[in-house]
C-alpha cells in the first residue's frame, strides 16, 4: 500500500467480495488429454489442489480453503480452457456482464488476487495462473488423469458391497473405539495435557513505553539484550539498548541514526544520516559500530537497508542507482535489480540464500516474499500482499516469517517454507510487524498503528481542519479556487486498487469518483486522472458522466498522473514501456499515442501551468530537474536543495519547495531562473507525537488556501513467547 495515504468503498464500485451468487450450470471442459470431470464427481485435481466444481469448494491436501465465489468462478473458466487465454472481456461477459469498465476492472483484478492468494501463486512466477498483459490470464498447470472421488464409498468385502445397515455399523463402532480411546486418553492425562498445550497464547511481554515510533529491532548476539532504533515524541531517531530483566533503555548515543542489523560479532549496521523515507524506508550512508559504542564506519552510500551474514563477516545491502534498486551481497555485487523497490533483506542461517520483500511499484508497500541464492536466481514464494513489511527467517531456516496484509494495513504473522507451502503463525487487531527471531524462537514484534491524514486550510478561513475521509488519505491535486480536493483512500474498506475521491473544502461529505490511485484535475475540474491496479489509465468525471478509458498503445505499466495541459486537450503521466524504464509522457485526451517527454528514469512529473515545462525526479533520490516540453536542455532545479519536495506556484518561475519533515514544515517559493528563496508559510499538525513527515502539500492558485498529507505511526515493542 502507497503508505502515504479507508473510506467507505464508492457506491459505483463492484467489491469482490460482495454477495454471494448461484453458481453455474457445471462446465463442459474440453478433452484435451487430461479428463477435467471424472465420473460425475465434477472435482478438478492440480498439484495439491482439488476443485469440487460442484460445491463451489476448493481444498489442500484434503484441507478447505475459504474462497469467496466470484474469484472461484474465475477459476472455473480458467479451467474450462485450460491451456488457453481467456480474455478479460470473456471473463466480463460470463461474471460481470452488467458493470461499467471502472467497476469489472476493479472487481477482476479483486478476484484474481484473490484466487491466486489461496493457491499461493504469484502473477511474476506462475505455477497455476499466467497474466497475459492487456489481454487475460491462461492456466497453466497440469490437471491429474486420475480421478477423484469426494465421496468415497466402503470397499467391498469378498466381493460382496457393503449393505444398507453398514453405515450403522461405522457409526456404532466408531463411538464405541472413541470413548475406548477417550478413556485411555484421560485416564493417562495426556488428553487434557495435550490441550491445555495447545490452547497456550503467545506470551507477549513490553519492552517500550514512550508515545512514538519503533523503526527497527533486533537480538543482540547474548541472546538476551534488544537493539531497537526509535524515534520518541518528535525527538530524533537514535538507537536504544534494553534488557527485558532489567527496566528502561540506555541510548547507545547515536542521534539521527536509524539500525538496519546486528552481527553475530556484536557489530551494528545503521543508516546515517537518516533521510527518511516513507514510514519504516530510510535511505542514507551505510556505516558499521559495534555495540559497544564509538563513531560509525562508512562503507557505503544511498543505502536502504541491510543485513549480516551469519558469521557477520559480510553485508547485504538494498542500493540505489540509477532509479533502481539492487540487492548486492556482498556490496558491489548485484544479485537482483528492480525498478520497483527492495525491503527486509535477510539472509539465511546457512548463508547460501537471501529472503525479501519485492515491491512493484515506489513507494507502495504491496508486495511479495522472494528468494535469492546466490546465484541470482530469484524465486517467488508468497505473492499478492496489499501491504508487507517485516520479515525473519524461522530459528531452524526451514520457513521465512513475514507480517503481511491482503488488504488495508492489519498485517498478521506468516509462515511460508520454501516450496511456498504458507500458513498462519498469529493474528492480531490492529496488526503488527515481525521485527526479528531469536535461535531459541522468541520473536520481536511492534504493534504498529499507522494512519495518514489532511490537514487544509480552506478559502477565507483562519485555522486548519482536518479534511481526512478515513485512515489513509492522501491528497494529490487542488483546484485553483482551493474549494475542491482530489484524494485517494487506500485503506481496508477501498480494496486494492484504491478509491479516488473529491472534497470540498466547505464542509460537504467526500464524493467518491472511482478506482484507483488518483492523479491530478482537469483545468476545468470536470475530470481527474487515475491510475487502476498500474494496468489502466482512466479520466473519471468529477459530476455527471462516465469513465473514459485512454488508449495504452505501448504503455506496459503507469505509475502516475502528474498534470493537464492548460487547454485540458493533453495531460501528463509517468509509465513504462517493454524494456524501458519509467518516464513521463505527454497523451491527446481523445487520443492519439502518448509522446515520451523526459527521459528514463523519471517517475515523478510536476507540469507547470503554462504547459511549457516539466519538474521531476527519479527513484534515484538524486533531486529535482527541469524537462522543456517541445525544446531545450534538462536542467537541475537550481538552489534546490536535497531532500526537498516541490510543486508549481500559479507562477511559471516559482516552485513551492519543502522537506519532508517530522514535525513543523517551512515553505518556501523558489524561483527557478535565479535559485533564490523566500520563505512564504510554516505548517504544524496539532500532535506531533509519532509523525513521520508532512507531505504532498498542494495550493491553490492564489496561495491561501492549501491541503497537505502527514504520517502518524506510533508504536509498541515487544518481547513474544510461543509463536508457532
Amino acid at each position: 500500500m502507497w503508505r502515504s495515504c479507508s473510506p467507505e468503498k464508492s457506491a459505483n464500485q463492484l467489491a469482490a467480495t460482495g454477495p454471494q451468487q448461484k453458481l453455474p450450470k457445471m462446465l463442459d471442459f474440453p478433452k484435451k488429454g487430461n479428463s477435467a470431470v471424472h465420473n460425475g464427481n465434477q472435482t478438478v485435481r492440480f498439484g495439491e489442489f482439488e476443485a469440487d466444481l460442484h460445491a463451489g469448494e476448493i481444498r489442500k491436501s484434503g484441507s478447505r480453503i475459504k474462497l469467496q465465489d466470484q474469484p472461484f468462478r474465475v477459476l472455473q473458466i480458467l479451467l474450462e480452457h485450460r491451456g488457453e487465454l481467456v480474455t478479460r472481456e470473456e471473463l466480463q461477459s460470463r461474471i460481470w456482464p452488467e458493470e461499467s469498465f471502472g467497476d469489472f476492472d476493479h472487481a477482476v483484478n479483486v478476484a484474481v488476487g484473490k484466487l491466486r492468494a489461496a493457491l499461493g501463486d504469484s502473477a511474476e512466477n506462475p505455477s497455476f495462473i499466467e497474466t497475459v498483459p492487456r489481454r487475460g490470464y491462461r492456466f497453466v498447470a497440469s490437471l491429474d488423469e486420475g480421478p477423484v472421488d469426494t465421496h468415497p464409498q466402503l470397499p467391498a468385502i469378498n466381493g460382496v458391497p457393503p449393505s444398507r445397515v453398514g453405515p450403522v455399523f461405522d457409526r456404532t463402532l466408531l463411538a464405541f473405539l472413541a470413548v475406548v480411546i477417550s478413556g485411555i486418553l484421560v485416564g493417562s492425562g495426556f488428553f487434557l495435557g495435550h490441550r491445555t498445550t495447545r490452547s497456550q497464547p503467545p506470551d507477549f511481554e513490553p519492552l517500550t513505553v514512550s508515545r512514538g515510533t519503533v523503526y527497527s529491532a533486533r537480538f543482540a548476539p547474548d541472546g538476551h539484550s534488544v537493539i531497537y532504533s526509535a524515534s520518541w515524541d518528535d525527538g530524533p531517531t537514535e538507537i536504544f539498548s534494553t534488557d527485558p530483566k532489567i527496566p528502561g533503555a540506555r541510548s547507545l548515543g547515536l542521534p539521527a541514526t536509524q539500525l538496519l542489523a546486528v552481527s553475530s560479532s556484536g557489530e551494528m549496521a545503521v543508516l546515517q544520516p537518516v533521510d527518511n523515507g516513507f514510514l519504516f524506508a530510510g535511505r542514507g550512508t551505510l556505516g558499521q559500530v559495534p555495540l559497544t559504542g564509538g563513531s560509525p564506519r562508512q562503507l557505503a552510500e544511498s543505502i536502504d537497508w541491510a543485513d549480516w551474514s551469519t558469521d557477520g563477516a559480510t553485508l547485504a545491502a538494498v542500493r540505489n542507482v540509477n532509479g533502481k534498486q539492487r540487492l548486492e551481497f556482498p556490496l558491489g555485487h548485484v544479485l537482483y535489480e528492480t525498478a520497483g523497490w527492495i525491503s527486509h533483506p535477510r539472509i539465511s542461517p546457512k548463508g547460501d540464500q537471501i529472503a525479501f520483500l519485492d515491491h512493484p511499484i515506489y513507494p507502495d508497500d504491496k508486495g511479495a516474499v522472494s528468494i535469492l541464492d546466490l546465484e541470482g536466481h530469484k524465486r517467488v514464494v508468497s505473492a499478492a500482499w496489499e501491504s508487507v513489511k517485516g520479515l525473519a527467517w524461522s530459528a531452524d531456516g526451514t520457513e521465512i516469517w513475514f507480517s503481511a496484509a491482503q488488504v488495508g494495513t492489519e498485517r498478521h504473522i506468516y509462515a511460508v517454507d520454501l516450496s511456498g507451502r504458507q500458513r498462519l503463525v498469529f493474528r492480531s487487531p490492529g496488526g503488527v510487524t515481525l521485527q526479528d527471531i531469536a535461535s531459541d524462537g522468541r520473536a520481536l514484534v511492534s504493534r504498529d498503528e499507522q494512519r495518514i491524514g489532511m490537514m487544509a486550510l480552506a478559502p477565507g478561513a483562519t485555522t486548519e481542519r482536518e479534511v481526512s475521509w478515513r485512515d489513509w488519505s492522501i491528497p494529490t491535486d487542488i483546484s485553483g479556487d482551493g474549494n475542491t480536493v482530489l484524494f485517494d483512500e487506500q485503506g481496508v474498506a477501498s480494496g486494492p486498487t484504491y478509491t479516488v475521491a473529491v472534497r470540498d473544502m466547505r464542509g460537504s461529505a467526500p464524493i467518491p469518483l472511482g478506482p484507483g490511485m488518483a492523479g491530478s484535475l482537469s483545468p476545468d475540474t470536470k475530470w481527474a486522472t487515475t491510475v487502476v491496479s498500474n494496468a489502466h489509465l482512466l479520466l473519471l468525471p468529477t459530476g455527471a458522466g462516465t469513465a473514459k478509458q485512454i488508449d495504452q498503445s505501448d504503455i506496459q505499466q503507469y505509475w502516475y498522473g502528474g498534470g493537464w495541459m492548460p487547454d485540458g486537450k493533453q495531460f501528463l503521466f509517468s509509465g513504462s514501456r517493454p524494456g524501458h524504464a519509467v518516464q513521463c509522457f505527454v497523451q491527446d485526451v481523445d487520443g492519439g499515442k502518448p509522446r515520451p517527454v523526459t527521459p528514463e528514469g523519471v517517475i515523478f512529473c510536476e507540469l507547470s501551468p503554462d504547459g511549457k515545462m516539466i519538474a521531476g525526479n527519479g527513484l534515484n533520490g538524486g533531486g529535482g530537474w527541469l524537462y522543456p516540453i517541445e525544446a531545450g536542455q534538462p536542467r537541475p532545479i537550481p538552489g534546490l536543495q536535497a531532500g526537498e519536495g516541490f510543486a508549481w506556484s500559479s507562477d511559471p518561475s516559482l516552485l513551492y519547495v519543502y522537506k519532508w519533515k517530522q514535525s513543523s514544515v517551512k515553505v518556501y517559493r523558489l524561483n527557478i531562473l535565479t535559485g533564490q528563496r523566500e520563505f512564504f508559510r510554516e505548517m504544524t499538525p496539532p500532535d506531533v507525537a509519532g509523525l513521520r513527515d508532512i507531505s504532498h502539500v498542494h495550493f491553490s492558485s492564489d496561495g491561501q488556501a492549501y491541503v497537505y498529507s502527514y504520517t502518524r505511526l506510533l508504536s509498541e515493542l515487544y518481547l513474544v513467547k510461543g509463536l508457532k
